[in-house]
């Protein structure tokens, strides 16, 4: 694994500890700001079931209906956070139904999803529980308020009322009160303690991830640093022994990161020099020959940023002289990104910007004679000997590669080109395949009447006056006809599918409506049972074709229905992964197994006509509709049971 993937290794693990901690932070907050939210309820809670009582306590002075009226008002808030109680406490609640008696309860709409979470979250947690119960045995009491009022009520407006009895029906409002603020009370204590508890364990929780996330930071820095050193000690050890011309101390290899391969390429130069070794002279031709024979071309700078030394392969990739390079500063080989000895010293010979045997890569622009430029990737590493630090620069010309990626964009910018061209194709081939359908089944129609006219004529004509065989062959062929302009009318219509560009949204409730109404005859002819739940509108589709979808699976559950049997037809929609699936399903006759996909093409049919009649095109109808709606359509079915037909619309 390479240095830069450790490096993100560890910073994605204490990016996820710290999301996690702030995930935790976060859930405390809101579970606090529930508690907080709770208390405010209980307040308004109690506030209005005690204005609620004085209100009606002032009605039984006053017999001003206004003042029944504001009893009944107040009254609304404790009615509020009943529903929610009593809809929270079922085993599957109606989310919605919650929310809206909590903000019928006055409490403000952004506390209530915060409410609902913490009552389904922590409603067996002790305090939270002893609340719900203070809550539970107060909303029993406080109904009882209702029946009074309403007796008080009807007393005042008795045509004989009288005084000693109001008196009495007062009288049991004391008694309640003192109840509820015991309760009030109880509700009130049990959340202050849930408060200080949950709040001790929101500071413990959140300390204890703090602690995980130091704890794991500190581990990986130390684990990732020790790795690094590791190398870094070797590579360093080894170099020491080089300088003092000891080459028996190899630096080790523990990875086959950058560091790894440095040490490797150290100890082939390490190798080189120690079978060099000898005159000074014949080092530095030793180590010239093994800068020459390295791919790359090499640079060494020294700490003014001045070229002491260069190979061939730098002579060949920068088209200078060694003679003309050596002692001119590195700019002059890379300018746009080594302008001059302070840019060097500040990107390479800080102190604490590169340590021994710690490299840094980077692409570059480099500069031929006449100003011709050309991308370079430099490989940029420190070097500690007796003369001084050095920098060592292996410099790559990297414009085939360039060249390579660049024919590969081009290479794919052509396929995409084809790949569009060849979808403009089809879509233009599948038009005419339409257009053919269309015209083909249109022109069909006229030699079509000239025959079935010829035929009804010779029927009219000579029916009975020819021999049977001859009555029987004509009302084959005019059959025939018949049949042959049933399948041409749906051809014509199959080819019509999609022509209709305008779309929008489309109402699927009056959608059926519609086909209900038009099919109402045959509806009630075979006593069918329709039943639906509320469909969706959907936002962008083609009105006519929706229409013609449904009115075709209507249909056809009638018509297969179970001799004996009335039919029933159930409808429903259900919103899934961004798109609707729709429900037919029928108690009809059903359909078997390996004619599931058969029945969905075009004039495939199962049944004789004698049997059912149609031109086995509605289905097929249908798939087409699905289809160009961007959905899709299949059935499930037992035989003699009935069957199911699913489709899915997108939403837009």
């Amino acid at each position: 694994m390479s240095i830069a993937k450790k490096l993100y290794f560890t910073v994605g693990i204490m990016a996820m500890l710290i999301l996690v901690e702030l995930v935790v932070l976060f859930f405390s907050i809101n579970t606090l700001s529930s508690v907080r939210a709770y208390v405010g309820g209980e307040g308004l809670w109690s506030k209005a079931q005690k204005d609620a009582m004085g209100q009606l306590i002032k009605y039984a002075r006053t017999h001003n209906e206004a003042d029944y009226q504001q009893f009944r008002e107040f009254m609304k808030v404790p009615k509020g956070d009943h529903i929610a109680l009593v809809e929270l406490n079922k085993p599957q609640p109606d989310i919605e139904a919650a929310k809206q008696g909590f903000i019928q309860g006055r409490n403000h709409e952004d506390d209530v999803v915060g409410m609902i979470n913490l009552f389904s979250r922590f409603h067996a947690n002790t305090y939270i529980h002893k609340a719900i119960l203070a809550w539970t045995e107060a909303d029993k009491l406080v109904t009882e308020f209702g029946p009074i009022g309403k007796e008080l009520h009807e007393e005042v407006n008795a045509p004989n009322r009288s005084q000693e009895d109001i008196n009495k029906i007062l009288l049991q409002i004391d008694p309640l009160n003192e109840k509820l603020t015991h309760y009030e009370d109880e509700f009130s204590f049990a959340l202050g303690e849930g408060s200080r508890w949950l709040e001790t364990v929101v500071l413990r929780l959140l300390f204890g991830v703090a602690l995980t996330v130091e704890i794991t930071g500190l581990l990986l820095a130390i684990g990732v640093s020790k790795g690094l050193q590791k190398g870094l000690h070797e590579i360093l050890v080894s170099a020491q022994s080089v300088a003092k011309r000891d080459f028996s101390k190899k630096a080790k290899i523990f990875s086959r990161d950058e560091i790894g391969i440095l040490a490797n390429n150290f100890n082939r130069m390490a190798g080189e020099l120690e079978r060099s070794i000898g005159k000074i002279e014949q080092e530095q031709q030793k180590f010239e020959g093994l800068l020459d024979s390295a791919p790359d071309a090499i640079v060494i700078i020294n700490e003014a940023g001045r070229i002491q030394l260069i190979n061939h392969q730098c002579e060949h990739v920068f088209g200078r002289k060694k003679e003309e390079l050596i002692g001119q500063e590195i700019s002059v080989l890379l300018p746009q990104q080594l302008a001059g000895n302070q840019a060097l010293n500040k990107h390479l010979l800080a102190d604490n910007n590169l340590l021994p045997g710690k490299g840094v890569t980077m692409e570059a622009t480099g500069f031929r004679p006449e100003g011709v430029a050309f991308p370079a990737e430099i490989s940029i590493s420190p070097l500690q000997t007796r003369e001084g630090r050095l920098i060592t620069a292996a410099i790559r010309d990297i414009s085939e590669k360039k060249e390579m990626e660049q024919e590969i964009r081009e290479a794919n910018t052509t396929l995409e080109k084809k790949v569009w061209q060849r979808t403009i194709e089809l879509e233009r081939k599948n038009k005419e395949l339409e257009q053919f359908a269309y015209v083909a089944s249109h022109d069909l129609q006229e030699p079509l009447r000239t025959i079935s006219g010829f035929v009804e004529l010779l029927n009219k004509k000579y029916r009975g006056k020819l021999d049977q065989t001859a009555d029987t062959y004509i009302n084959y062929t005019l059959q025939a006809s018949d049949r042959m302009k049933v399948l041409i009318k749906d051809l014509l219509d199959y080819s019509r599918l999609g022509r209709e560009k305008e779309m929008g949204p489309v109402d699927c409730n009056s959608v059926l409506a519609e086909v209900l109404a038009d099919l109402d005859k045959v509806i009630k002819e075979n006593n069918t049972r329709i039943s639906t739940t509320p469909l969706p509108v959907i936002n962008n589709a083609l009105p006519t074709e929706i229409k013609l979808l449904f009115q075709n699976l209507v249909t056809n559950s009638i018509k297969f229905r179970k001799p004996g049997v009335r039919p029933e037809i159930n409808i429903e929609a259900l919103r899934e992964n961004g798109h609707w699936r729709f429900a037919f399903h029928d108690n009809g006759i059903g359909i078997e197994n390996q004619y599931l996909d058969r029945i969905f093409i075009i004039f495939q049919r199962l049944h004789n006509r004698s049997e059912y009649e149609g031109s086995g095109i509605g289905l097929a109808h249908c798939k087409k509709i699905v289809e160009l709606h961007g959905g899709r359509i299949w059935v499930i079915s037992t035989p003699a049971e009935g069957s199911t037909f699913f489709f899915t619309i997108p939403d837009n």
